[in-house]
């Protein structure tokens, strides 16, 4: 299997992409060790970018567990849920419930610009650090009480 080209990767983001990035759905592991390497994971507080269904976009500034060995990003499904909901339900409750993708990060400098400025989408865009991959883990065997 060779190299994969990364000219040839379609990106969204304008800045080079970052992160190896894990939307844990799983509600009984918080991934405190990394499932790939198993080293410990830290936190890294950064804005999220994601798209809610339909044409919603949403910059999030949140808590994710990191493996610095990895460079894995982790962020729980169920949280990044709770707060959509909580959020949507004064704005827009229509959104509630709809499907959202977390499409990479911003830098916290952009964020805040962003932010204060009210700018529009296209300068997110401009911001954007896409993923490097997206990764799934599955669970084997089960997790013991």
């Amino acid at each position: 299997m060779g190299k994969r080209n990364e000219k040839n990767i379609p990106r969204l983001g304008e800045r080079p992409p970052r992160y190896r990035f894990f939307l844990n759905p799983y509600q009984d592991a918080r991934f405190s060790t990394c499932p790939q390497c198993s080293h410990k994971t830290g936190q890294r507080k950064l804005p999220l970018f994601i798209h809610i269904e339909p044409k919603q976009p949403l910059q999030l500034n949140k808590a994710c567990r990191y493996c610095l060995h990895c460079d894995l990003l982790i962020a729980h499904k169920d949280e990044l849920d709770a707060v959509i909901t909580r959020l949507f339900t004064v704005l827009n409750p229509d959104l509630v419930g709809n499907k959202y993708l977390v499409i990479g990060t911003l830098d916290r400098a952009d964020w805040k610009r962003i932010d204060r400025e009210k700018l529009p989408i296209r300068d997110s865009i401009e911001a954007l650090h896409d993923f490097k991959e997206e990764v799934i883990f599955k669970l084997m065997g089960g997790w013991r009480k």
